[in-house]
């Protein structure tokens, strides 16, 4: 699936259009991602947020600042304020440069495989790995 890439929320109020690939895609276990799924993971593929266009009608979208980092750094978790569904991340340690988009928001982004697995410590038991990529404990180095 290349570049350029759209999606929107739920709801639609918030959409967004990349014309770039990301610079990485990865599945994250950690427990900020998890509860935000609602399940063990996200998937979420890294973008330039230069190429990130966001529309956002209504005035939407809400932010959420985590502290609590296993990096120390802040980050900045943002969601439709109307229906809900987690949209991306903004890593305090990145300094804006990237916006950490959940794929399921993008159109035909379930077809972005992951390219490693990061806190697979948090793993279940009865969950599996992905299958071929560098699974890390905590973050990626």
């Amino acid at each position: 699936m290349p570049a350029p890439y759209t999606g929107q929320c739920l709801c639609g109020a918030v959409a967004l259009s990349i014309s770039s690939e990301p610079v990485a895609v990865f599945s994250c276990l950690c427990e900020h991602c998890s509860k935000g799924a609602g399940g063990t993971h996200q998937v979420i593929a890294k973008f330039a947020t230069k190429d990130v266009q966001i529309t956002d009608t209504g005035a939407a979208i809400r932010q959420y600042t985590l502290t609590d980092t296993t990096s120390g750094n802040v980050k900045e978790k943002s969601f439709c304020g109307t229906c809900g569904c987690t949209l991306w991340t903004i890593p305090g340690a990145a300094k804006g440069v990237y916006h950490l988009v959940r794929t399921a928001i993008l159109d035909g982004g379930l077809h972005l495989q992951p390219g490693s697995e990061i806190f697979v410590k948090n793993r279940p038991a009865w969950a599996k790995a992905v299958d071929g990529v560098p699974q890390f404990d905590g973050m990626r180095n």
